[in-house]
């Protein structure tokens, strides 16, 4: 997935906190080989808002559902920095940048970032 989140056609919302609801739609075209525009990304948003799956900020209430709705079965749960992914896990990480406040969520295998919605390596953010 091409999309990145500073994008002017996504709604303000997903452009300002949008990254982990952008990291489930990657995990979501890899998963259902869907390759998602930023209308659909458009409409999936004000969809899982009226649903209760996000916040209006994009604060994720529900990740569950938002598989669920794709037909994707899926568990989520809360594990530490230093912990391996197995082969049929998927993972979203937390990073925090130093001088900005809250955090950025970024799709990885365990190390290596799989899709990251600000493109930070390529800004000269590790």
């Amino acid at each position: 997935m091409n999309i990145k989140q500073n994008d002017p056609k996504l709604k303000k919302e997903i452009q300002k906190f949008g990254c982990y609801l952008l990291c489930l739609h990657y995990y979501i075209s890899k998963f259902k080989t869907l390759e998602f525009t930023i209308s659909d990304i458009n409409d999936n948003y004000s969809r899982f808002v009226n649903l209760g799956y996000i916040k209006n900020n994009c604060f994720i209430l529900n990740p569950c559902k938002i598989f669920n709705h794709y037909g994707i079965n899926a568990d989520v749960r809360w594990e530490y920095k230093n912990y391996v992914s197995k082969s049929n896990e998927f993972e979203v990480s937390e990073v925090k940048i130093d001088r900005i406040a809250g955090s950025h969520f970024i799709a990885t295998n365990n190390s290596i970032v799989l899709y990251d919605s600000l493109k930070l390596k390529d800004r000269g953010t590790p």
